[in-house]
């Protein structure tokens, strides 16, 4: 019970924070694009497609995925809690793996570059004023922000960087077992530099999480505009959701690369590596892991303006080198649902078992979620049918997909 309570607080409390808003219906998918379903307004991190073209540079809300990101990377510790060891042994921790990570998930397309300055930066206050806790709000990331730049402004020039991340000293604040606090703010400027810069993506890691490296994959997938994908509400909902089939769904898990839905939006895979389902009828499609470069990565079907029904195949290499199973991964995305609150459902090929329990004290169950050779499935929702027909010793699969 204790693995578990700790397991729950730590994937509650690594949150995306961003402005909330009434949802509205969302717009059409551009003809062009009929399965690239627009984002929803007033829906928090929409699992949609957002118009890039109206905000770019340092000042958008969200970080480019393609290319050379550029991230700032602080230390930060406090009166009542100094750093136990040096800066640099603090950024081992995390990189160079965060930037190998998004490497192999991106296919090469994204170059994350950090630039650590490599010393502990003491803030003006003790930890213990700043009321940070799990699900800590605005007021309290905004006093610590221009704490921040009181102490380090001067000496850091913050300009011409898409992200910053902070790493805080890990004995700050309770043991990660207990509650995680990790967070992701975007969308929203905490303090301004005296040359002009905003501190509107920040990424904050606290802490040890059981996670490693990939606590940092994780937040900084907000930055680049990725929701959370478990039930921040009901915790335990997260196994009949995305399970540990994605990073931003439990960043510990055993299959950590990120959906192809993910990749897709990122600009990692292109418009030519998706088949996208419009019409009623019977095709047959061969698709490639999603792990490695080249080949289609997605059937998607949508369905309504804010749903679709995606197939992609996982397998053991790159980021999900410790899956569980591999095989056809179908799934459920909706644009309509805020970050927290589940918008993807994993289709579970195999309902009544789970599979690598080893890997936690709950959140199994999908773990053998995959499809095999010779199994099919029918998804009322969408109307979608389709059926495992063979797969080639390089892992390509080839798969019947039926609209109705």
């Amino acid at each position: 019970m204790l693995a578990l309570g700790a397991i729950c607080l730590l994937a509650v409390a690594s949150t995306a924070a961003s402005d909330p808003h009434f949802a509205f219906n969302a717009p059409p998918p551009p003809a062009a694009r009929p399965c690239a379903l627009r984002a929803t307004p007033g829906v928090a991190m929409s699992e949609g497609f957002p118009d890039r073209s109206q905000s770019t540079g340092p000042d958008a809300e969200f970080a480019p995925s393609t290319g050379t990101l550029h991230a700032l990377t602080l230390f930060i510790d406090f009166p009542d809690a100094p750093a136990p060891y040096s800066a640099k042994q603090r950024y081992g921790e995390f990189f160079p793996a965060v930037k190998q990570w998004y490497a192999a998930a991106s296919y090469g397309r994204l170059d994350y570059e950090s630039t650590p300055v490599l010393r502990w930066i003491r803030m003006p206050q003790p930890f213990s004023a700043y009321g940070i806790g799990r699900g800590y709000g605005w007021d309290a990331h905004t006093a610590m922000m221009r704490d921040l730049l009181k102490v380090a402004d001067r000496g850091i020039d913050f300009r011409g960087y898409d992200l910053v991340n902070i790493l805080v000293t890990p004995n700050a604040g309770p043991p990660a077992d207990e509650a995680v606090l990790s967070v992701t703010w975007t969308g929203a400027s905490a303090a301004t530099t005296d040359d002009g810069a905003q501190l509107n993506k920040v990424s904050l890691i606290y802490g040890h999480d059981q996670s490693g490296s990939r606590v940092l994959s994780h937040e900084n997938g907000h930055a680049l505009g990725l929701p959370d994908l478990y039930d921040a509400d009901d915790f335990q909902r997260t196994d009949s959701l995305a399970g540990q089939w994605d990073t931003m769904s439990l960043d510990w898990g055993l299959q950590g690369d990120l959906f192809a839905w993910h990749k897709w939006r990122l600009g990692w895979i292109t418009d030519r590596q998706i088949d996208c389902v419009t019409r009623r009828g019977t095709a047959t499609y061969e698709l490639t892991p999603v792990e490695e470069p080249g080949g289609r990565k997605a059937v998607i079907v949508p369905y309504g303006p804010t749903r679709a029904y995606v197939l992609e195949v996982r397998q053991k290499k790159g980021d999900d080198r410790d899956a569980c199973r591999t095989g056809l991964l179908a799934y459920r995305v909706r644009t309509d649902i805020d970050s927290g609150q589940g918008p993807v459902t994993v289709t579970d090929a195999h309902p009544l078992t789970s599979a690598c329990d080893f890997s936690s004290g709950a959140f199994n169950s999908l773990n053998d979620a995959p499809f095999t050779v010779g199994e099919s499935y029918t998804d009322h929702p969408s109307g979608v049918t389709f059926q495992v027909l063979s797969r080639t010793a390089a892992g390509t699969y080839t798969v019947r997909v039926t609209r109705r």
